[in-house]
């Protein structure tokens, strides 16, 4: 019964997250959701009792998706440079690929639920323990000199997160970047990782 109840939240996290992604938040209903799943509404709400938790819920799904495909690339990198550029690599295809997803929490991000804001700080903090690992590992390897990893690592992500503002098109649109804007975002944000690296080597 519990396999099954797993199953069924499963398949509610990806459909909705396809609809989420293509539509928005705003312009998603429960009952379309329902709909694509030929679930009752009942059914639905009896697993997520609204809209926010259900999109909290896949929001959470994607970030742990993601944070998976970057361990595991990660633990195949050959050195710090490599491994920091497959994090940024991936997180923003991420951020491409689920755009109309995570636009929401950026337009409410003054009104977002407790739930959703909690789930904003924690993606942050999983970003910095990644590449406080990947500094670590750098470390370890004597390819980097012995540093504040986890400090180190706050300041990289805080940085790669300022590049945003410097290419921004209309800064009057609460900071969103365009979709064009993703891959000079992602340009620069590796050009300082080189840059950052190459100043913590041995």
């Amino acid at each position: 019964m519990a396999n099954n109840a797993d199953e069924k939240r499963i398949r509610i996290l990806e459909t909705a997250k396809r609809r989420f992604a293509h539509y928005g938040m705003a312009k998603t209903t429960m009952a379309e959701i329902a709909k694509d799943l030929s679930f009752s509404k009942a059914l639905l709400y009896y697993y997520f009792p609204d809209k926010n938790s259900l999109y909290a819920a896949v929001l959470g799904h994607v970030i742990e998706e993601c944070q998976v495909l970057i361990e595991e690339l990660i633990a195949k990198s050959k050195n710090v440079l490599e491994g920091v550029n497959m994090v940024l690599d991936v997180g923003m295809e991420f951020k491409k690929k689920y755009f109309y997803l995570l636009e929401y929490t950026i337009l409410m991000r003054k009104e977002l639920p407790a739930e959703l804001d909690k789930l904003i700080i924690d993606s942050f903090e999983s970003q910095r323990k990644t590449i406080e690992q990947v500094f670590q590992m750098g470390v370890d390897s004597g390819e980097l000199k012995k540093i504040d990893v986890e400090d180190t690592a706050r300041i990289f992500v805080f940085s790669t997160l300022g590049m945003r503002m410097s290419v921004l098109k209309d800064f009057k649109n609460d900071f969103i970047p365009d979709k064009c804007e993703f891959d000079e975002i992602l340009d620069m944000q590796k050009k300082l990782a080189e840059i950052f690296v190459n100043g913590l080597k041995a």
